[in-house]
């Protein structure tokens, strides 16, 4: 029960994060998005391939369990992408799990989505959809090591198209900084989705847009390089 309950455990014990208004509204959001894309399986919980979640409170070092965005805090960094008036751009999800940020985007605008996710399992649901929509690539790959990761990434940077590389917490705060170096010199843009130790990023990237919750902690904000 635990496979298919955990994040629903964890909505709610996060509730106090986030306000209980905006709770409300934010669980009106999820289930209208739920309803429209029919993507049931995205809630179910599996962390044999990354750490624990109460691991992830404690250490420096560490791979996030799948949780999926909230379509609250997705359609927040959308209506900050339609700010800046983005056309044909590309996503790159940092751990992208069962693919809910790229399924968003590609309903909201002429774009294209790569997912970068450690869980072979989720890779190859994900495969199947890929082959109906030529702009939703998935890869598994485990962020952390280097090597693989940069191979995948240079053929992104290849193309000379704007992009947009998305963070929902997915590890620790070292391997972000290791992943946006690579893209120094390439131009891009940061969405960050309640990313520990926000501020290091503040070194090279400034908030253009946000949204900081309850608890400040909790956030959606949009970085661009300085």
């Amino acid at each position: 029960m635990k496979k298919y309950f955990f994040n629903l455990y964890l909505i709610l014990k996060n509730i106090n994060n986030y306000g209980f208004f905006t709770f409300i509204y934010a669980s009106i959001v999820e289930l209208f998005y739920l309803f429209k894309f029919r993507d049931f399986y995205s809630y179910i919980h599996d962390n044999s391939v990354t750490s624990d979640y109460f691991d992830t409170k404690i250490k420096n070092n560490y791979n996030t369990q799948h949780t999926p965005t909230p379509y609250y805090f997705l359609s927040l960094a959308c209506s900050f992408v339609k700010k800046l008036n983005y056309e044909d751009f590309i996503v790159v999800d940092m751990g992208s799990g069962l693919g809910r940020v790229g399924k968003f985007f590609l309903n909201k605008f002429n774009c294209s989505f790569y997912g970068l996710e450690i869980n072979k399992i989720f890779v190859k649901k994900l495969n199947r959809f890929s082959k109906k929509n030529k702009k939703f690539k998935v890869y598994n790959v485990d962020l952390k090591n280097k090597k693989l990761r940069n191979e995948i990434l240079s053929e992104i940077k290849k193309q000379n198209k704007k992009i947009i590389i998305f963070f929902s917490d997915p590890f620790d705060i070292g391997t972000i900084l290791n992943i946006l170096k690579f893209f120094k010199k390439k131009e891009h843009i940061v969405i960050g989705v309640n990313v520990n130790y926000l501020n290091k990023l503040f070194t090279c990237y400034k908030i253009e847009f946000s949204k900081f919750f309850k608890n400040k902690l909790r956030h959606v904000v949009l970085l661009t390089k300085k």
